[in-house]
């Protein structure tokens, strides 16, 4: 785990709950369990961020948060065989944030929805279930989620694109705008476009006075609308 402080000038990206809740369209006490302590009950795993007061995740606590959503919603795989899963990596491979890397590839058995991982440069998928964790499995595997990342050169995910209309892109990169969302083409971030559309009245207007083209001001204002659902005041 690192520092607040740490996060914010290694540009590790710095998500509060709402926040990376708003971005992964997911509840916020949703997320907040997953990553934080409550009642009690353990969360899926801790988030890399060690601050006292505040309850904020990385940019790879996101890219994971992200993974599990899929997971569960689309697969139906438990939180309990995903934690074995992450707790599993951690202990006998030193891997962490198993969702958002290249070379170790996630797998899921479709049928009996175990986790598997593909260690980099291997074939044979290798279990991460709780009942036969660590054997090598010849199940057929598939990759269902994070589809939208792109790697730095270890083979991290550093990139995570959000949401595409009309040719743009909406993005997010721990080390830029403290990982919130901004336009590809551009770098500005969406509510920025957004809210001048509605402060000027019409795209061309906004797309003007921040010099960006008219489609990066569309798509900033539907994903601003549509994904985030933000409403003019």
């Amino acid at each position: 785990m690192i520092s607040l402080i740490d996060a914010v000038t290694s540009g590790t990206g710095v998500y509060t709950i709402p926040e990376a809740a708003r971005y992964a369209k997911m509840p916020v006490a949703t997320i907040r369990s997953w990553f934080f302590p409550h009642d009690k009950r353990k969360p899926m795993r801790r988030g890399s961020i060690d601050d006292a007061e505040l309850k904020v995740i990385s940019f790879l606590d996101f890219v994971e948060a992200l993974a599990v959503r899929s997971l569960r919603v689309d697969y139906n795989v438990s939180l309990a065989a995903i934690r074995n899963a992450i707790e599993f990596a951690h202990k006998e491979y030193r891997i962490d944030h198993i969702f958002a890397r290249r070379d170790h590839r996630t797998r899921l058995d479709l049928k009996k929805k175990q986790l598997h991982i593909v260690m980099a440069g291997e074939k044979n998928p290798i279990s991460l279930s709780a009942k036969d964790a660590g054997q090598l499995s010849f199940h057929e595997c598939v990759e269902g989620y994070m589809q939208d990342l792109n790697f730095n050169p270890e083979g991290i995910a550093d990139l995570y694109t959000a949401f595409r209309f009309d040719g743009q892109e909406v993005v997010m990169k721990p080390t830029f705008n403290f990982g919130g969302p901004v336009m590809a083409e551009n770098g500005y971030p969406p509510a920025v476009l957004w809210r001048s559309v509605v402060t000027e009245g019409s795209f061309e207007r906004a797309a003007d006075l921040y010099d960006a083209s008219i489609e990066s001001v569309r798509a900033a204002y539907r994903y601003c609308n549509g994904e985030l659902g933000l409403v003019a005041a």
